[in-house]
């Protein structure tokens, strides 16, 4: 059932903002450490439950996965940063002024499939850009529950939809994600406009004016765009037709757009940037890993903070302490990324307890993460050897310059140094190997086949390389697909091992061979039976 709140207005803070329904109806703006207070997730542990069986204990565990959230300076700059957006973003519209009805009708004389078409010069509203793993979506949707997603105006009539949350779909779809703006409106105030505007020919030019007209006829406040990266798959120019269509709905409508991801999407924006000063508008924020760096000398790092709080959360009757050395354990194995810390610490303890041991140790953290955690390890050591040429290889990775430095200092893995003549082929070839293997390849063949790829085509990537032993047949003048010629093999000759009496002995002989097979014996004289 949809319950859209009533409105409720408070007292504006400043003066830009009094006298406007969409703003007075939002809540009160939060100092940082009321944000942080709200934000602050920490699951409480039932005395009852450090008892239960081992198989009903690790259900309660969960608990460290789904509600454990500590807020941190980055945090606090997000919330700041979205309650401005919305608030400035109402400020041309006030549903107390006549000019606003005359501004949606004249949302109807604009041709959206025309702005979608263009491919021309595009900006970014706001952006919030970090490695996987990091909590951005997390974080945005926490602080998004602050607000009260849908209000109704009795006095003016007026349904506001103050935030609206999209994930870019898969492929990178124009149409899936239209359909999701109208599969998300009807779910946040119980319209049908799927129904209405989703036809089985609509095309996504086509819905884009339906899509401009509710945003505006709602006051939608704040659009906000999670794993944009996918839109790199869009087909046709999809990406940039998109991406120009939501900065004409925020220059146009006045809705700010928050794009999310990871650093494979800077790229959607690299070429396209109207104007610096459009980009930074609201800021934009390097949502990174926890830092291992102290402000102060005397003050704990990001990194000790969440550690140290994260710690706490043990289901054993004892817990286990946390020593200097596991805590160091800890950053070189998940690198500060808080999800893979998280989920390393969550199945430590369900590992322990599996064994009825109730000790998370170094050994256990080992074994763990060898064990359960097989997938991630390239990405870890591409972060642990903090080299820009290993981090690029994963789209969704990122790292700053100077963190580059810090890893290479810091790190107390036994690292040899980068010689000047880097073996970058090497590399290139020993992950093909392993790739050519997992795919089924015998190891005897795979090192071969790598070989030929690299050596006839020195400067194709990786997943090309695969392309091409896979499908030798498309590769032009592959040497895969070629058949081989004067392949000269090295043969001893055979010295025969002869018997008495051997056949081949007597084959060979310059004599009657019926004859000497006779007296030999080989054939038999049926004479005597006649």
């Amino acid at each position: 059932m949809i319950n859209i709140t009533s409105a409720v207005y408070n007292e504006a803070e400043i003066s830009e903002y009094q006298g406007n329904p969409l703003i007075e109806a939002l809540p009160r703006l939060k100092s940082p450490a009321e944000v942080a207070k709200y934000l602050n997730r920490f699951p409480k542990i039932p005395a009852a439950e450090l008892t239960l069986p081992n198989y009903i204990r690790r259900h309660a565990m969960m608990r460290i996965i789904d509600k454990f959230l500590y807020p941190t300076s980055k945090h606090i700059q997000l919330e700041q940063m979205i309650a401005t957006m919305l608030r400035r973003g109402y400020l041309s519209r006030n549903i107390k002024d006549k000019s606003h009805q005359e501004n949606i009708n004249k949302i109807d004389h604009i041709d959206f499939r025309q702005i979608f078409r263009n491919a021309g010069s595009l900006a970014v509203s706001t952006s919030v850009i970090g490695c996987s793993g990091t909590g951005k979506s997390t974080t945005v949707e926490a602080i998004l529950s602050t607000y009260e997603q849908a209000i109704y105006h009795k006095d003016y009539q007026h349904t506001q939809l103050v935030w609206l949350k999209l994930e870019c779909p898969h492929d990178g779809s124009e149409k899936g994600l239209c359909i999701q703006f109208f599969k998300a409106i009807d779910k946040a105030i119980g319209s049908d406009y799927e129904d209405l505007y989703v036809k089985a020919r609509s095309t996504a030019e086509s819905m884009l004016s339906d899509i401009a007209r509710i945003a505006a006829n709602h006051s939608l406040g704040l659009l906000v765009l999670d794993e944009i990266q996918h839109l790199k798959l869009a087909k046709s120019n999809g990406a940039k037709k998109l991406l120009n269509f939501f900065v004409t709905l925020s220059n146009v409508i006045h809705v700010p757009v928050l794009y999310v991801g990871t650093p494979s999407c800077l790229t959607l924006f690299s070429k396209t940037m109207r104007s610096a000063r459009r980009a930074s508008q609201y800021g934009s924020i390097d949502w990174g890993r926890f830092s291992i760096e102290k402000d102060e000398p005397d003050e704990l790092s990001e990194w000790d903070n969440f550690i140290n709080r994260l710690w706490r959360l043990q289901w054993f009757e004892t817990p286990t302490p946390l020593t200097p050395s596991i805590k160091q354990q800890f950053w070189q194995l998940t690198q500060g990324i808080p999800h893979v810390c998280v989920t390393l610490f969550y199945l430590c303890q369900v590992r322990a307890i599996t064994v009825d041991e109730e000790v998370i140790d170094e050994d256990l953290i080992n074994e763990v993460y060898d064990e359960e955690l097989k997938m991630i390890h390239p990405m870890i050591r591409a972060l642990r050897l903090g080299r820009e040429d290993e981090i690029l290889k994963f789209d969704d990775l990122d790292i700053d310059k100077s963190d580059i430095r810090v890893n290479l200092k810091q790190s107390e893995l036994d690292i040899v140094p980068e010689k000047t003549e880097q073996p970058v082929k090497k590399d290139v070839k020993t992950q093909l190997i392993e790739l050519l293997t997992q795919m089924e390849i015998g190891p005897d063949i795979a090192p071969e086949l790598a070989n030929y790829a690299i050596v006839n085509h020195p400067d194709k990537t990786l997943f090309e390389l695969i392309g091409v032993i896979t499908n030798p047949s498309k590769s032009q003048n592959s040497e895969l697909s070629k058949p081989k010629h004067n392949i000269k093999k090295s043969t001893k000759k055979l010295i025969p091992a002869y018997t008495e009496n051997d056949l081949r002995l007597l084959f060979q002989a310059d004599t009657d061979m019926y004859a000497e097979f006779k007296k030999a014996g080989t054939i038999l004289d049926i004479t005597p039976y006649l």
